[in-house]
């Protein structure tokens, strides 16, 4: 399963909890109306209209000014007016009219209700959504005296009468203000992901590579020192391997000369066996050559054919007879890699088997967007607990992967080395009715982007 990286989890957690605070104030809102509000939640506003509908009916002329005057505040402002309204209640304040029409004690017609945009809009009704912004209400009650009570309602009445709380908008503007917050924190911890794919590309390659120091301080000081722990790293890695290299060179050459002075004395068993210890040696020589140059060699990023490789691996296999069979090779399989390098996986692969189990089953499949080259042998195979452990450098299993069968426990790492510089991977597997199976997966070329 896979988990999250620190910039999803800070704004995982700023995301949870904006969404619960969002949440308890619309709870807490819910709440306090539904306890203020429980007749209805347009009461005191209704109330308040209707109540001045009925006075205006009760008293004459001369005093309608004057109640209108002592309503009136910048909220609520009434007025008397002679013709009446050209348009018709809309359906989302429908309720809202029968209910003013029952409070006033008035037959529904007589009563309309509409959303009236500002001043600056001309006082038309609503017709779009971006026209609520400042809109109010316009409450027009038809006298029985003679003539309309009109009451415009704006302010807090307005948005009480949408049922729209006002901690909804200073959430909407904290989710705006969070998304900037999270913009700022994945540009502060981007340092931190492009460290950690360094690190983890550092591996394979063992060549250092460098991030460019920025972020916070700390996180630049944190960069500086992986900097310079790769180069350390590297040295070492490079310094050890020329020393091993240097080694094993000089030590060809003493190989040679010794073996020039086995060929002028006389045969015997004494000989014999001295020839087998050089043979043992020159191939623990040629393994270690071997292996420092699969530590520091470049890899290319051009097309190889790896169904050619091993074919042609398989065929000189042939020609010592040895027995060799080949399935899946008739189709092309290319891969991005060095031609050198992979038939060196090819040949310690095959190799093995032949040496094991004197005989090797190589096959070649496309496997979700990979290349596998999977080589068997129906020899003693490898157990569970060790099929990590002989990719090991110099490691053996006794008594059946001894230096005698072959080999000087460089093999397996080689192949590692280099299939892992290629991007892919190694491993063993169990085989089916006993002996080994070595898996190689690398990324076909079509799906590797180049090196």
């Amino acid at each position: 399963m896979r988990r999250f990286g620190i910039a999803a989890r800070i704004a995982l957690i700023v995301m949870v909890a904006l969404v619960a605070v969002q949440l308890l104030m619309v709870a807490a809102y819910v709440a306090e109306r539904r306890q203020a509000l429980s007749s209805a939640p347009f009461t005191p506003l209704l109330e308040q209209i209707a109540a001045l509908a009925q006075l205006m009916d009760r008293i004459g002329p001369k005093e309608r000014a004057l109640a209108l005057a002592a309503s009136a505040n910048p909220g609520f402002v009434p007025r008397i007016v002679a013709a009446p309204p050209q348009w018709e209640t809309p359906g989302v304040l429908r309720y809202a009219a029968q209910r003013l029409a029952a409070l006033a004690d008035l037959a529904p017609e007589r009563v309309a209700l509409a959303l009236i945009t500002n001043e600056r809009r001309g006082g038309e009704p609503v017709q779009r959504l971006r026209e609520l912004v400042g809109a109010r209400l316009l409450a027009v009650v038809a006298l029985s005296g003679g003539g309309y009570l009109e009451v415009t309602a704006g302010g807090d009445l307005t948005v009480r009468l949408m049922g729209l709380p006002i901690g909804l908008l200073s959430g909407i503007l904290g989710f705006l203000v969070a998304i900037a917050a999270l913009v700022a924190v994945r540009r502060e911890t981007r340092p931190l992901s492009d460290l950690a794919d360094a690190v983890g590309r550092f591996g394979p390659a063992l060549e250092p590579q460098t991030v460019r120091e920025r972020g916070a301080p700390d996180v630049r000081a944190v960069i500086r020192a992986v900097n310079a722990m790769q180069a350390r790293i590297a040295d070492l890695v490079r310094t050890r391997t020329l020393v091993l290299g240097a080694i094993s060179h000089d030590l060809r050459t003493y190989l040679t000369r010794l073996r020039l002075r086995l060929e002028l004395l006389p045969e015997g068993p004494q000989v014999d066996k001295a020839r087998a210890d050089l043979d043992g040696m020159q191939a623990l020589v040629e393994d270690a050559l071997a292996f420092a140059r699969a530590s520091f060699s470049p890899v290319s990023d051009a097309p190889v054919d790896l169904a050619r490789i091993a074919e042609a691996e398989c065929d000189a296999r042939r020609a010592q007879g040895a027995r060799v069979t080949l399935a899946g090779a008739d189709a092309p399989l290319e891969v991005r890699g060095s031609p050198v390098a992979l038939a060196r996986v090819a040949a310690n692969l095959i190799g093995n088997a032949i040496a094991y189990a004197g005989a090797a089953e190589v096959s070649l499949a496309a496997e979700a967007g990979c290349a596998v080259l999977a080589v068997e042998d129906r020899g003693p195979g490898i157990p569970a607990a060790e099929r990590e452990a002989v990719f090991e450098p110099f490691h053996r299993i006794e008594p059946s992967r001894n230096r005698e069968s072959g080999g000087a426990g460089l093999g397996l790492t080689i192949v590692r080395q280099i299939v892992e510089g290629h991007g892919g991977t190694v491993a063993v597997e169990a085989r089916a009715g006993g002996g080994a199976r070595l898996v190689v997966r690398l990324p076909c070329a079509a799906s590797a982007p180049p090196a």
